[in-house]
């Protein structure tokens, strides 16, 4: 079978490898399009991990294989699949921190998603894999994962009626949180840089949209950064919470300047280059800001986004582009990285 394999940031090839073989447990399904997540392009970018290997993870695909023992899918279902699977018994999963057990660490789809097929565990077909209704739009239903990872990241919010969020990055996840935010009938801000994706914010329901780059934004009467003056003047006592879905030394030292007092920041994205960030701690200590970080998605919030994403409570059509072949991957990733797109989509 093929497979695309990552030897570098420039370099992927499509190579024949081994189709997986499955136990009475387990189930093969025929990759019909995988997403490309921006966690796959820091992977891509990180010189410290393995290499070659196969990403992916956002994966719809068609059961061409099912074990004797597997009654919960047929032979040509249409599944939409996530990739790691938590234990739900272990210290971690009892305290909520389900991303950090050691088998959701373990388990994964093999070889990953880029591939033509895939082996799913019994673990996976019992807890991460759910099937389409008939006609539905395959794209639309590759956001079921990343949607289920922002309502994670939601849950480790405390909030109230009236809260006031921001979400920093108008990217697909920007867009996906700021639904859910409203969703609650709670007051959202969308801050980047871009213009065109904040238009795409506002149009999905974002209150304030905020460019810091903006010329206009500009006082040379005030110390105060255009971000943190902006914001005052829609908050004057500051964020409830902030979701960072791009974190930089910059995001996150702004969020800490605009977040209230007892606020709370989220960081969702994880940063590309900056792995130690110098903050201001007395601020964080006195002000009794909490920051908390949220990575992936559990069994719970997956049956969330899949009920989500299929009854249309959430529009992730302004998020869907063209489909590409695998073998143009590094055609899809530029434009990702080059904010021509907000997701690739790709088929063999």
């Amino acid at each position: 079978m093929k497979a695309l394999f990552c030897y570098s940031e420039k370099d992927f090839k499509i190579e024949e490898i081994e189709k997986p073989a499955i136990t009475d447990d387990e189930m093969l399904i025929e990759m019909l399009y995988c997403g490309l997540c921006g966690s796959d392009i820091i992977k891509i970018f990180d010189e410290k991990l393995k290499k070659p290997d196969i990403y992916g993870h956002e994966v719809v695909g068609k059961v061409i294989e099912a074990g004797r023992n597997v009654d919960k899918f047929k032979i040509g279902d249409i599944v939409v699949v996530a990739h790691h699977v938590p234990c739900g018994k272990c210290h971690y999963c009892r305290h909520g921190n389900h991303t950090m057990c050691k088998q959701f660490k373990e388990t994964n789809i093999i070889p990953g998603g880029f591939s033509q097929y895939i082996m799913l565990s019994d673990k996976h077909i019992k807890n991460t894999t759910f099937k389409l209704p008939d006609g539905f739009d395959f794209l639309k239903a590759l956001f079921i994962e990343p949607l289920a990872c922002c309502i994670r990241a939601l849950d480790r919010i405390e909030r109230l009626e009236n809260d006031i969020f921001s979400v920093v990055g108008a990217g697909a996840i920007g867009i996906l949180f700021i639904q859910l935010i409203k969703l609650e009938k709670l007051k959202v801000i969308a801050i980047d840089t871009d213009q065109n994706r904040l238009k795409l914010a506002k149009k999905i329901g974002a209150d304030y949209i905020i460019n810091p780059f903006d010329s206009k934004l500009s006082d040379p009467t005030s110390s105060d950064s255009k971000l943190l003056k902006e914001i005052k003047k829609i908050s004057p006592e500051g964020i409830d919470s902030a979701i960072l879905t791009v974190t930089s030394s910059c995001t996150l030292n702004d969020a800490i300047s605009y977040i209230r007092m007892g606020g709370n920041i989220n960081i969702f994205g994880m940063a590309q280059k900056e792995g130690v960030v110098p903050v201001d701690f007395s601020k964080i200590y006195k002000n009794e800001i909490t920051i908390k970080s949220s990575y992936s998605s559990t069994p719970d919030t997956l049956a969330r986004a899949y009920e989500m994403i299929i009854s249309e409570k959430i529009n992730v059509n302004p998020l869907v582009s063209d489909i590409l072949p695998l073998e143009n991957f590094k055609s899809g990733l530029d434009l990702m990285l080059n904010r021509k797109i907000y997701k690739a989509f790709y088929k063999l």
